[in-house]
């Protein structure tokens, strides 16, 4: 299996390589016993554009995408906490593919070029708001935490906190 070029900065305008890329997962989940029923993904850097990006992952025959989420700032991008199914406004026709709104990510609420809250306090309230909301309305509360911030104790000790069950 040939696995490079790789262009993951740009496959969310390309289709054959959005259908390389899951083939390429597949096969390395594969090779390391890894099995499930159903695959998602995410666009790095939220890179999108509508309706090109749903077409290539339903193309690539993923189960549920879940960029949809605004980089500078958590919450509701999608007005809603629920997954639904994804309409081709362009063909007229529904996807195969789902949609779960990306409610909250790290560096969104964390980072200063963004909502700039840092790992305290301030941002744990931002962060439990936004579980409340969803947990009000019987939603989900879809958080993106990269794996490289797990370096920081700090933030570890917030997403700790973060996956505590609500009162």
């Amino acid at each position: 299996m040939s696995l490079y070029p790789l262009n993951i900065y740009s496959c969310h305008r390309d289709q054959a390589q959005t259908v390389k890329e899951f083939e390429i997962l597949k096969y390395f989940c594969e090779k390391e016993g890894i099995q499930q029923t159903t695959w998602g993904g995410r666009q790095h850097v939220l890179r999108w554009e509508t309706p090109t990006t749903f077409r290539n992952l339903d193309a690539a025959d993923l189960d549920y995408d879940t960029s949809l989420s605004f980089a500078d700032h958590a919450g509701f991008r999608c007005g809603t906490c629920y997954e639904y199914t994804v309409y081709d406004v362009v063909k007229r026709q529904q996807l195969k593919l789902r949609e779960r709104p990306l409610i909250a990510m790290e560096c969104s609420v964390i980072d200063e070029r963004y909502m700039g809250l840092g790992t305290g306090e301030a941002a744990f309230e931002v962060f439990q708001q936004l579980k409340t909301t969803c947990q009000k309305f019987n939603g989900d509360f879809t958080l993106l935490w990269h794996n490289n911030r797990f370096v920081n104790p700090v933030e570890q000790e917030l997403y700790r906190a973060l996956l505590l069950p609500l009162n």
